[in-house]
């Protein structure tokens, strides 16, 4: 957390690190002092120790910027406590004295969010360029039909003008690829996979490209959400048209099942590829994994209850309505999450404790990292697990918790299920504005519920919003993000037409293809290598590049009609 440092603070130029920043503290008083401190995102945290310094003296640490921090001290005056947002690479100074001095600032740097600034101005200017110049070529390819149209009308009048006529050789109609595709989910999706290669290539070392330490939501949070979310709706566009092609439902049953081992597979292929030693140190759990097991769920659900007939009067809650069995189990199988979250009894642990364990609640229930989830977790995998847990930075625990969990599934198979919900009811209503209302509501409405549940704030609330848990509150909220983004880039790219969806529609296309091959290439040149300096700047020119790469790859997938399915 925070650490002495004397030799890296006192240089002259000193070589900080991301996300750290020098602070010299002089003690003006006449008897030594112990500073304690600790992070605000630690919840209900006791301060711990950061230094000891003997009168009329000095120190210097290096200190974490992602988030406040608190000090205290006593003095024969009284307790005096600070709280302080610190600023990357800047140097402060802190006197010590009976008044309770705040810090300041010795010596400022600069911004460090100036990168992704100029990184963003850049790629929006050459976006902006990009479309400009399609623009005219689109309008000059008018210009030249309608010079055709007149040459050709000349030709067949006859011209009053002598000379050799212009030739203009007309294109050849290429046929568009998968013409039948709502484009808009290609490209939702194509969003979702290359933030999540962004993130998973490290996000530029900056706070909020990184899970969040316990509750709370940041954007690597939602993308995986938002992909579960897809799926389902995917899922239920593709089980219609084959029920109306008259594919026989045994042959579905056995796609899908086909389909969910081969991802169940393809994750502890993946698994085994991170630095493993022995078998014993293999992670059963894992994104495929989870994607593997709500897609059979929820798979089976749509093939063995959805009608082939479709019904030609379309009441009011139709979409609902056709599938109460689905949400039947689907609602249980919330039901079953919940309870057990809330009322199951684990040793040592209070009734209903979703923390992170550790130094949370003032360490009291150190060993209860997720509750009655990290419980059934650890007794079903043992060591098989993911030990590097988020909240380990903050929160000093030492159990392992796996954010891929048993009981974290359950709803995420809701997720998935909320994303079918929202393919049905475009598969049902055919009018647009139908379709924009209820995404709308339903994004609205589940969004509401999900904020109730955490009472709007990031700690105390009955239900947190946690995506380590994959709590149900981060379930509706990041599902009601979802329908409201689909509504919108459905209204935008498929009927409008404002935007073709480019270039996120090019991953979209083959989002497994790259995320099998992003994480097996991360750590390789051209994607990736260890940087000179570990600076926010060196970073993100690494993690972009090797985004845009993969990027790059699925533009010339496409255009060679290459397309990984499973």
């Amino acid at each position: 957390m925070l650490f002495d440092n004397l030799s890296k603070c006192l240089q002259e130029n000193p070589k900080l690190l991301y996300d750290e920043a020098c602070v010299d503290i002089f003690n003006y008083l006449n008897h030594s002092i112990t500073i304690y401190h600790q992070y605000t995102e630690c919840h209900l945290c006791n301060f711990q120790p950061l230094t000891t310094i003997e009168a009329n003296s000095s120190t210097s640490i290096v200190a974490k910027t992602t988030s406040d921090l608190q000090f205290n001290y006593t003095t024969d005056n009284g307790f005096c406590s600070y709280q302080q947002l610190l600023y990357e690479h800047y140097q402060y100074g802190w006197n010590i004295t009976e008044e309770c001095s705040p810090m300041y600032i010795k010596e400022p740097a600069d911004n460090a969010y100036l990168p992704i600034l100029m990184a963003f101005v850049i790629l929006f200017s050459f976006g902006t360029v990009w479309y400009m110049i399609k623009f005219v070529y689109r309008n000059s390819e008018r210009l030249r039909r309608l010079i055709v149209w007149n040459s050709e009308i000349e030709h067949d009048l006859g011209s009053s003008t002598s000379g050799t006529p212009l030739i203009f050789e007309r294109q050849p109609i290429i046929p568009r690829k998968h013409p039948q595709r709502i484009k808009s989910i290609d490209v939702f999706r194509g969003l979702c996979i290359t933030v999540m290669i962004f993130v998973n290539y490290g996000g530029a070392q900056y706070w909020f490209f990184k899970h969040s330490t316990w509750n709370g939501i940041t954007i690597a949070d939602l993308v995986f959400p938002w992909f579960l979310w897809l799926m389902g709706l995917s899922l239920t566009v593709s089980v219609q048209n084959k029920l109306r092609s008259l594919v026989p439902r045994r042959l579905m049953i056995f796609q899908v099942i086909r389909r969910s081992l081969i991802l169940l597979l393809l994750g502890l292929i993946l698994n085994s590829n991170k630095n493993m030693s022995t078998i014993a140190e293999l992670r059963f759990p894992g994104v495929l994994q989870r994607l593997g097991l709500t897609y059979l769920v929820v798979g089976l659900l749509e093939v063995v209850f959805t009608k082939r007939t479709e019904i030609e009067d379309v009441s009011l809650l139709q979409d609902i309505t056709s599938a109460w069995r689905q949400w039947l189990v689907v609602i249980s199988l919330t039901a079953v999450h919940t309870s057990v979250t809330l009322m199951a009894e684990v040793p040592g642990c209070p009734r209903g404790y979703m923390g992170p364990g550790g130094l949370d609640m003032n360490g009291r229930f150190f060993n209860c990292t997720g509750g009655v989830a990290g419980y059934i977790d650890r007794a079903i995998f043992g060591n098989h697990m993911y030990k590097h847990a988020a909240c380990q930075r903050v929160y000093e625990n030492t159990e392992f918790y796996d954010p891929e969990g048993i009981l974290g599934t359950l709803t995420s198979i809701l997720t998935v299920y909320l994303g079918v919900q929202a393919g049905r009811t475009s598969n049902t209503y055919q009018n647009v504005k139908s379709k924009m209302i209820r995404w709308n509501i339903w994004g609205i409405s589940i969004g509401l519920i999900g904020g109730i549940l955490c009472l709007f704030k990031r700690d105390d609330g009955p239900i947190p919003l946690n995506k380590q848990l994959w709590s149900l509150s981060f379930t509706l909220v990041t599902a009601g993000m979802a329908f409201i983004i689909q509504a919108y880039l459905f209204l935008l790219v498929d009927i409008l037409k404002k935007w073709g969806g480019r270039p996120l529609f090019y991953p979209g296309m083959n989002a497994i293809a790259l995320y099998l091959g992003h994480d097996l290439l991360k750590d390789t040149f051209p994607f990736g290598w260890k940087p000179t300096e570990d600076t926010h700047a060196t970073f993100l020119f690494m993690n972009l590049w090797g985004t845009f790469l993969w990027v790059a790859i699925s533009i010339y997938l496409y255009k060679h009609n290459i397309f990984l399915t499973i």
